[in-house]
């Protein structure tokens, strides 16, 4: 999709659509609403008085444009209450218009915002809400049928937003279409089917991004995992015919910070559930257990192309759960790349296992903030549901980071918390701690086993099992992968690049 500014009169613009916008309750058309309308000789205006066009949210009307001016047709994008819009709304508005745009076979379309809104927010925020809005409103997953349908694709965007700087424009479309591209790479790494998406191939696909962008690499095999004591992860790929992997990249920005964000992201390309395995139904969803590792892996794609300045250190481990005679127990005991033990209390609580060994060595490679992502309990599910991802820290000063990088990316968040009481749930007679204390405060003991490997350094847990995934389509998200947290880890590299300035 090609991005351009124009600043010509609406009712002269020769495009196969123009797109304006009517906010819900208000007694007349604003802005550039009300240009296209008075050329229109007020149809506009009388669709509203006879309750065809109402404002309501997410409302899309197609209104052809009887001769009056050169555009072809006419989309007029509800966007609810004045008082109720954000960024957030504004992005999701603009997906749905472009799923309607992209229905009507429309291959130029013209947006139009009013100064009014121009005014409201930062510009260049708002240009990048659009244009975040319309990259992931029309994204779809190709896959693998041999017959691929007939795509309408969207060419070309125009952007009209009277009072909006060159330099608002150009730094709105550059970082809109950058984090939408590196969530649409996280879309697709989730959506690959575990045979075409293994621990060794996606240690390929983490090496392409960094030589795109010229980051360092490096990917720990067996041999190394072994020297380095990986028993967690080791364990954990036991039973697995496909190796695990280390995936280790280091983005320098800021090489004279000692600074470094540490993102760690749960990489099971596969989860039976191990020797207590999961219900036969939905299994195959569990394709997307790697979903953390390629938040990670969008976020990375993000930082590389925009070169923030600050230091960033993503570690990924990755490995499939499977099922054999190798495969670790329940009451087994193993350690860990930290030296604590633990006690294996359920095959199917893995991704803290390998997580564990993941935030223990980016601690090591010098991680002074740490960020894991991970799909990792049913439970947060129970707690949150699909809208919300569960947050959990064991500092409130670098949670209060995390959660205002989510807050301007439009992604949700709730923090569950990790008092000291819940430490029973993990106690273990033979070991250091359990992997699991069945009962109750599922999430929660996910966190606070976790928070035993992050230490003393500043960490925050996001449990995405929830957001992962949409079950319909909606705003931004199509059905199915969401790439959810990779705006919020871009975004918090961009406020430590602020921070550092």
């Amino acid at each position: 999709m090609e991005w351009k500014v124009t600043k010509e009169a609406l009712a002269t613009l020769v495009t196969d659509c123009l797109l304006v916008v009517h906010t819900e309750g208000e007694d007349s058309l604003q802005g550039c609403t009300q240009e296209v309308d008075a050329a229109l000789d007020h149809r506009i205006s009388g669709l509203v008085t006879e309750g065809e066009i109402s404002g309501k949210y997410g409302e899309v009307t197609l209104v052809h444009n009887w001769g009056k001016i050169p555009a072809k047709r006419l989309l007029v994008l509800g966007l609810g209450k004045c008082s109720k819009l954000d960024l957030d709304k504004m992005r999701n508005g603009m997906a749905i218009a472009s799923r309607k745009a992209r229905a009507a076979g429309v291959k130029q379309l013209t947006v139009a915002c009013s100064p009014t809104l121009n005014n409201r927010w930062n510009p260049a925020d708002l240009v990048q809400a659009v244009v975040e809005g319309f990259e992931l409103g029309v994204y779809r997953y190709q896959g693998y049928k041999q017959k691929q349908e007939q795509e309408r694709a969207l060419e070309t965007v125009w952007l009209v937003m009277p009072g909006v700087t060159d330099s608002a424009f150009e730094a709105g479309i550059e970082r809109g279409r950058v984090f939408a591209a590196a969530t649409n790479t996280a879309r697709d790494l989730t959506y690959e089917p575990a045979n075409k998406l293994t621990p060794s191939i996606l240690a390929e696909r983490a090496l392409e991004i960094a030589n795109r962008h010229g980051i360092e690499a490096e990917v720990l095999d067996e041999q190394k995992l072994n020297e380095l004591g990986m028993d967690a992860l080791l364990s954990v790929s036991k039973a697995s015919a496909e190796v695990p992997r280390m995936i280790v990249l280091h983005y320098r920005g800021a090489p004279e910070s000692k600074e470094i964000l540490g993102w760690v992201g749960k990489g099971v390309t596969f989860d039976s559930g191990g020797i207590q395995v999961k219900p036969g139904r939905g299994m195959g969803d569990m394709k997307g257990d790697m979903a953390g590792a390629a938040a990670v892996l969008g976020a990375m794609e993000a930082i590389g192309a925009l070169k923030p300045h600050c230091n960033v250190t993503a570690v990924i481990p990755t490995c499939e759960n499977m099922i054999n005679g190798n495969g670790y127990r329940p009451g087994d005991v193993i350690s860990s790349f930290s030296g604590k033990t633990i006690e294996i209390h359920h095959t199917d609580a893995e991704g803290r296992l390998i997580l564990a060994d993941g935030l223990a060595y980016a601690r090591r490679l010098g991680a002074t903030s740490l960020v894991n992502v991970a799909t990792l309990t049913g439970a947060v599910v129970t707690a949150l549901g699909y809208i919300t991802t569960g947050l959990m820290t064991n500092d409130e000063k670098w949670a209060e980071e995390v959660k205002a990088a989510a807050r301007v990316a439009g992604e949700k968040m709730w923090e569950l918390p990790l008092f000291e009481e819940y430490e029973e749930y993990l106690k273990s007679e033979v070991a250091d701690l359990k992997n699991e204390g069945g009962g109750p405060a599922g999430s929660i003991q996910g966190g606070m086993f976790l928070k035993h490997f992050a230490e003393k350094t500043p960490w925050v847990h996001l449990d995405i099992a929830g957001t992962a995934e949409s079950n319909q389509e909606k705003g931004i998200h199509p059905k199915g992968s969401t790439g959810v947290a990779v705006r919020t880890l871009a975004q918090l590299a961009m406020q430590f690049d602020r921070q550092m300035k």
